[in-house]
């Protein structure tokens, strides 16, 4: 009696899937995405590594390192880490002055130098907190995309005042890269590959704690996972874009083929599942949207 050896296991996504997964932003949209990101760093560049980490949350081709990098020379130059052997740096050639970039917090303003607020139903502003939050939405900061000069010798001895002030810098950077990303959400672990490049001098996951009326961190299983508060109304996306819809219809595509719907390109079973299929993949952004996590820094 002898045993056969199995045959090898082929699987493919259905022509449906597969052009939904194609979704992403073109060469020239990733271009103006890539450049606001290195417009982000103090020197200008990134380290590409970095980059690669969230692609998809930035809605780049899988092969931007071609098609956008390489395919713009006159807007980046790719060049060896001098410190770390076989990595490389992505430098912005392009004058982030000239380009004059407005950052997305500029069309929801209430008013100079003040943020959108939208507190999780049920948060009470006691009075002191109320006045707390006034004075900080009136303290003037660097936008993510002006130069700041790094503190002379490096000292960690700062005032009160300019500790507030480089908060409040880190909290219109990281308001920045979340309008960059396609569903305005990513990983803490992902964006503190940037921290340094950055320039944030703050305790990072202390800035999202502390700012529960612009920031939404969820601890789901292992993932700490931020959202920008003002882009959700009830867990769904305010301005829904070509690449979240496509990932959302991926997400009901293999919801119905679990159910065993049948064929699950119809429009009538992708109408029947969308409503119970939405509540069930979606969000513990809405799940946890009263609690406030207390998460410690690593």
């Amino acid at each position: 009696f002898r045993l056969r050896a199995p045959l090898p296991l082929s699987l493919s996504l259905t022509p449906a899937a597969a052009g939904l997964l194609a979704v992403a932003s073109s060469p020239a949209d990733a271009a103006r995405t890539l450049r606001r990101l290195l417009a982000m760093s103090a020197s200008r560049a990134l380290p590409l590594r970095a980059v690669f980490r969230v692609w998809r949350e930035l809605a780049l081709p899988d092969d931007f390192e071609d098609s956008v990098v390489a395919g713009h020379p006159h807007l980046f130059h790719l060049a060896p880490n001098p410190a770390e052997p076989n990595t490389h740096i992505l430098h912005l050639i392009a004058d982030p002055a000239a380009e004059d970039f407005t950052p997305a917090v500029e069309k929801t303003r209430p008013d100079r130098y003040a943020f959108k607020l939208q507190f999780p139903p049920g948060f009470r502003l006691a009075k002191e907190y109320r006045k707390k939050v006034k004075e900080w939405q009136q303290l003037p900061y660097a936008g993510p995309y002006e130069v700041v000069s790094p503190r002379a010798g490096g000292s960690k001895r700062v005032s009160k005042l300019a500790r507030r002030k480089m908060e409040k810098r880190a909290v219109g950077i990281a308001h920045e890269f979340l309008s960059l990303t396609v569903e305005k959400m990513v990983e803490v672990e992902k964006f503190s590959q940037f921290r340094k490049w950055f320039g944030i001098e703050v305790n990072i996951r202390d800035v999202f704690l502390d700012h529960p009326g612009i920031f939404y961190l969820s601890a789901k299983g292992k993932r700490h996972t931020v959202f920008l508060r003002e882009a959700y109304d009830r867990g769904k996306l305010v301005e829904p874009n070509e690449v979240s819809e496509a990932r959302a219809k991926i997400v009901e595509l293999m919801l119905l083929r679990r159910r065993g719907l049948g064929n699950a390109n119809s429009s009538a079973n992708m109408a029947s599942g969308a409503t119970s299929d939405a509540k069930e993949s979606g969000d513990d952004f809405v799940e946890h949207e009263d609690c406030l996590l207390d998460i410690p820094e690593t």
